[in-house]
C-alpha cells in the first residue's frame, strides 16, 4: 500500500500518529448529530479510513499478501497515518473451504502461515493484524457472490440476489458481527456497498415494497447487527451507487428503535458519474 513510513521512529510523525490512532478508552464510538464521538467529552473523532480490497473478489483473499506480510501491511497503514480500515467481503467467503491449489498459494506467498486456512480464517487473521496495531476496522458486505463491484448488470445491485435471499443476507451480517464482537476495535458495519438497480428491481427508500425498499431492509439488517453487538456502528449506503440520500427525510433510520446514536449514512462521489441533473438531485 505505497511507501512505508515508520511513524514510531520519526519524531515529527509521533504526535500525529498518537492523535490519529484512537485509544481504547474512547471505545465504543457513538454518533452525535453529524459527528462520530468517543467515550470522553471533547472534539469529534476523525475516522481516516482506507479501503483494503480483495476478500470480496473471486479468490477471497486481501490484495497484496503475495508480496507483503499481514503485519507489514498493517504497520504500513498506520505509518501512512490512517486509523481505520474498511474491509469488504462477499457472502461466498462465509462457507468457502480451504484451497490447496498452487494459484491460491501464490496469492499468499508472503504469508505461508495462512496456507491451509479457509478464506474466512484468512479474513480473521487480517482483522487481527489490523487491530493488533491499533487500527479500527469497518466491515463491509460488498457483494454476495465474489467478484468486482460494481455494474448495472452484475446481479449484485440489491441486497439480495438470485443466489442469496434477504433472509440469508441478514443472517450473514448477524453472524459476522457476532464473530468479532469481542474485538472492540471492530467498530462499524457498512451493510451493503452501492445499492443500485439490478435485474431484480430498482431500489427505493421508504416505499414499503418488500423487494425494493432499501430503507426497510437496511433497518432490519442494522437492528440485527446491533442485537449481536450493541457497540457496533451501522453504516447505510445511499441509492444509485450510494450517490443519493434524499429519501432519508422520509424514513430517517437513525431515529428508529435501537439505531439512535449508532447510525451513519454513506454517500460515494465519482467525478465520472456526475451529471447536471444528478448534481441537482443531490
Amino acid at each position: 500500500i505505497g511507501m512505508f513510513v515508520d511513524s514510531s521512529s520519526d519524531p515529527l510523525l509521533v504526535p500525529r500518529f498518537r492523535e490519529m490512532v484512537l485509544p481504547s478508552s474512547e471505545l465504543p464510538l457513538r454518533v452525535r448529530g453529524r459527528d462520530v464521538v468517543g467515550s470522553s467529552p471533547g472534539a469529534p473523532v476523525q475516522l481516516a479510513c482506507v479501503n483494503w480490497y480483495g476478500s470480496h473478489m473471486e479468490y477471497m483473499v486481501p490484495g497484496g499478501l503475495a508480496q507483503r506480510s499481514l503485519a507489514d501491511m498493517a504497520k504500513t497503514i498506520v505509518g501512512l497515518l490512517f486509523n481505520c480500515v474498511r474491509l469488504p467481503f462477499s457472502l461466498d467467503i462465509l462457507a468457502a473451504p480451504s484451497n490447496s491449489s498452487s494459484a491460491f498459494a501464490a496469492l499468499l506467498a508472503a504469508n505461508p502461515e495462512l496456507l491451509g486456512r479457509t478464506p474466512l480464517e484468512i479474513f480473521d487473521a487480517t482483522v487481527a493484524a489490523l487491530t493488533d496495531v491499533g487500527l479500527l476496522v469497518v466491515l463491509n458486505n460488498h457483494v454476495s457472490s465474489g467478484g468486482w463491484c460494481c455494474g448495472d448488470t452484475d446481479g449484485e445491485g440489491l441486497w439480495f440476489t438470485k443466489q442469496y435471499s434477504e433472509d440469508v443476507w441478514v443472517d450473514a451480517l448477524g453472524s459476522v458481527t457476532a464473530r468479532y464482537r469481542n474485538n472492540s476495535r471492530v467498530v462499524g458495519f457498512d451493510l451493503r456497498n452501492e445499492v443500485r438497480t439490478s435485474e431484480l428491481g430498482a431500489p427505493t427508500w421508504g416505499s414499503g415494497a418488500t423487494g425494493t425498499d432499501w430503507a426497510r431492509a437496511a433497518a432490519r439488517a442494522a437492528q440485527r447487527v446491533v442485537a449481536e453487538d450493541a457497540d457496533m456502528l451501522v453504516i447505510i449506503s445511499g441509492l444509485d451507487y450510494s450517490m443519493f440520500l434524499c429519501g432519508v427525510r422520509h424514513r430517517p433510520l437513525h431515529l428508529e428503535d435501537g439505531l439512535a446514536g449508532r447510525t451513519l449514512y454513506t454517500a460515494h462521489e465519482y467525478s465520472w458519474y456526475h451529471s447536471d441533473l444528478g448534481a441537482y438531485r443531490m
